[in-house]
């Protein structure tokens, strides 16, 4: 089995045992959005986290061992899902501002997307109606001056 095909069996898995990407998270130790993107392929657990992963999912080893190899994050940014292309909306309509106020903020440089959390929670509006509350925490690079 290739490595599309086993992550396809542990997001199954996850779905038949109905387990939440919280529960995962705690049962793995690792923050909820980071265990849903390693079961995509975009990030990647050590062994001893996978092993709890099979553990907390019924995985044989071999499958588990599939969120262990180093991704290659090629899948982006073009998509027609409608969540990610907001997403990259948000970016388009807002990129530009969000850079400029962090130039203001912290000088000339980039957010790392590698020393980086993020967090995503349900929040209740002024309204009462569900929002989704994104939460970005990436370590300030300033570039070299040379």
């Amino acid at each position: 089995m290739d490595r599309v095909e086993a992550l396809g069996v542990i997001r199954s898995k996850r779905q038949e045992k109905k387990m939440t990407f919280q529960a995962l998270g705690q049962a793995v130790g690792r923050n909820p959005v980071y265990v849903a993107a390693a079961l995509n392929g975009q990030q990647r657990l050590g062994p001893e986290e996978a092993g709890k992963l099979a553990k907390a999912l019924g995985l044989t080893p071999e499958v588990a061992e599939a969120v262990s190899a180093f991704p290659v994050r090629t899948d982006f940014p073009i998509t027609t899902d409608p969540f990610k292309y907001r997403l990259m909306e948000i970016v388009g309509v807002y990129g530009d501002s969000l850079r400029d106020m962090a130039n203001e903020m912290f000088g000339d440089g980039i957010m790392s997307a590698i020393d980086f959390t993020m967090d995503m929670e349900k929040v209740t509006g002024a309204q009462g109606e569900a929002r989704v509350k994104i939460t970005m925490n990436g370590k300030w690079l300033p570039y070299k001056e040379f």
